[in-house]
């Protein structure tokens, strides 16, 4: 583990690790509360986990990997949206089944690569395959034991040619913002919204993450880390201490910690032969919790989830 000498700022020490996964960790939600993690993974398994005592509370198979995981923001109310790679999607609110039935309908069978949900709203954003559907709970369907069921009421339309990064655009049309990316690839791997929604945070699948001011066309920091040479896989990013700090998994199989107004890393938390592709981070009253995951391993013995708490 080594610290970036400019900065004496929070660190973060390892309390403990979670194994039972048995292939690559895909990705990590925690629960509103922060007492709960979810896990997911090629492996088919969903895993809710205990975090202050480290143990499983639940654990449900599936025939298919598990891309995506999103927990209901309403902090009194336990219920877990679940996306696959077969379209998969589906909403866990009684965690004894052990086979998750689709309750998302959106006539697509593609990739789940991502769920979110708005607090105000109850509404639903689906990356789904190339496309974003927005669903909402069906007003008139009869909540069930299965549960409720959803369904797309909006495609949101491909956004038209990207502007010139030579020329950049800070206008919002329509709520809609288009950025140029400066990468050549014009690829984009996971992204994460702000506490404050005034930022947007992009893994740009090529040497790290690419910060952007809402309405900006070019990114106002950007975080390196290096290219191991690996397959292109994208990894998680997210925010953390209430804004003021960023995290990352990386294909050279460590997690950085970057302060928001700093280039170099605060801290790396170092893995042995892996990409770390999944991360999530929880902040509390006076302290933070991170937890990392290991993919892509020669030895799936050693998958695990690890958790680190600020000193």
């Amino acid at each position: 583990m080594s610290a970036g000498a400019h900065h004496a700022s929070t660190l973060y020490a390892l309390v403990s690790a979670l194994t039972r996964h048995v292939d690559n960790i895909t990705c990590l939600a925690f629960a509103p509360q922060s007492d709960l993690l979810a896990s997911g993974g090629d492996d088919g398994n969903i895993i809710l986990w205990d975090v202050s005592l480290g143990k499983i509370l639940h654990w449900i198979t599936t025939s298919r990997p598990i891309t995506s995981l999103a927990w209901d923001p309403s902090e009194w109310r336990r219920r877990l949206f679940v996306g696959g790679t077969d379209g998969l999607l589906a909403i866990m609110e009684n965690f004894k089944e052990q086979e998750p039935a689709d309750s998302i309908l959106t006539g697509v069978k593609a990739p789940v690569y991502a769920i979110t949900i708005d607090p105000s709203t109850g509404h639903m954003a689906i990356a789904l395959g190339s496309e974003v559907h927005v669903a909402k709970a069906l007003e008139n369907h009869r909540v069930t034991v299965a549960g409720r069921k959803y369904a797309t009421f909006k495609i949101l339309p491909m956004p038209p040619k990207l502007p010139s990064s030579q020329k950049p655009s800070k206008t919002l049309d329509n709520h809609r913002w288009h950025i140029s990316l400066i990468h050549s690839h014009q690829l984009v791997g996971h992204a994460a919204l702000s506490p404050d929604e005034s930022s947007v945070l992009l893994f740009n699948l090529s040497d790290g993450l690419d910060l952007y001011t809402v309405g900006q066309n070019h990114p106002q920091q950007s975080y390196k880390f290096s290219h191991s040479g690996k397959a292109n896989v994208p990894v998680q990013v997210a925010f953390i201490e209430h804004g003021q700090a960023v995290l990352s998994g990386s294909l050279d199989g460590n997690v950085h910690v970057w302060d928001l107004a700093f280039v170099e890393s605060r801290q790396v938390h170092e893995y042995d032969d892996c990409i770390v592709q999944a991360v999530a981070a929880f902040d509390c009253f006076d302290y933070s919790i991170i937890a990392t995951a290991t993919a892509y391993v020669p030895d799936p013995s050693s998958i695990s989830i690890k958790l680190w708490r600020s000193k």
